[in-house]
């Protein structure tokens, strides 16, 4: 089992036990806010299921179908995450309007407080695993998480503001305001997700600087290269390169044969690249940038 999987299997737990301590105790207290926070960070653990499974197709080997491997299944699942987040959205601002007022225990406030610790720890672990692996599943993940923190931060003072709300009747709106709000935050998540994947399924090209620039310096290292151009396709983790070159014209067909197959196997060698395919064109001349 490694370590992405691991990860995605204890982010799962977490937002389990995080997600029925949350709508457990929305439902007990008859909180509106706790309730819609609840279901989101149980989506959350839907999510990561579906994660998992897609991890486990995008591994698989290339077939004469699938040249380039499965990666972009990782893209198909982020984008079932963000029509979930979409259509919770929805559900919350149903419960926003229609939950009536209640001022919570103070117990609730150490519930949310004990939730909200138990996130960021989940955060951080995938953060930093995404980061060091180039897992784009874990890096939606940790953006998804994220928002949960946000929307059980405004919970908390949502509960916190009701501890007054008798002395101040307009402190009583805070949840139906909350609610709102997480409504919106989800919302924007849903539609980031789902805009984001749906253009990398259509096969866009990335422009990614480092990789760029790494690139750069493996050819500056051959002089015949006159002029070339460089194409990243990304396939979830691994990226696929689009290679032009214009190499000077008095080299002969076995020479371009070989500084074709060095760069090939140069940037096979980098690991920290991600490039898992290579395709390299020789032009006699290529558009000046």
């Amino acid at each position: 089992m490694n370590i992405e999987i691991k990860t995605l299997i204890y982010s799962m737990l977490n937002n389990l036990v995080v997600s029925l301590i949350k709508i457990i105790s929305g439902l007990t207290f008859n909180l509106g806010s706790l309730l819609a926070d609840g279901l989101h960070t149980f989506s959350d653990f839907i999510t990561d299921i579906f994660s998992l499974i897609a991890n486990k197709i995008s591994k698989k080997k290339p077939t004469k179908e699938h040249p380039f491997g499965f990666g972009r299944v990782e893209y198909l699942t982020n984008l079932f995450i963000g029509i979930i987040l979409l259509i919770l959205s929805i559900f919350i601002f149903i419960e926003a309007i229609t939950n009536k007022v209640v001022i919570p225990p103070f117990i609730v406030i150490y519930i949310l407080i004990f939730t909200i610790i138990l996130k960021l720890i989940a955060i951080i672990i995938m953060h930093k695993v995404g980061k060091k692996i180039n897992s784009n599943i874990l890096i939606v993940s940790v953006e998804e998480s994220k928002s949960d923190i946000y929307s059980s931060l405004g919970v908390l003072l949502v509960a916190i503001l009701l501890q007054f709300s008798n002395q101040l009747p307009i402190l009583k709106y805070s949840d139906l305001i909350c609610s709102l709000l997480i409504c919106i935050l989800v919302l924007k998540i849903a539609l980031t997700i789902i805009t984001q994947n749906s253009l990398a399924l259509l096969g866009e090209v990335e422009e990614n600087g480092e990789i760029y620039e790494k690139l750069a310096e493996k050819l500056t290292l051959y002089k015949n290269i006159i002029n070339y151009d460089i194409d990243l396709i990304k396939y979830g983790s691994y990226y696929k390169l689009q290679l032009a070159l214009e190499l000077d014209s008095s080299l002969t067909l076995k020479e371009v044969t070989k500084i074709v197959n060095n760069i090939k196997k140069s940037i096979k060698k980098s690991r920290s690249l991600k490039i898992k395919y290579i395709t390299i064109y020789v032009s006699n001349e290529l558009e000046r940038k």
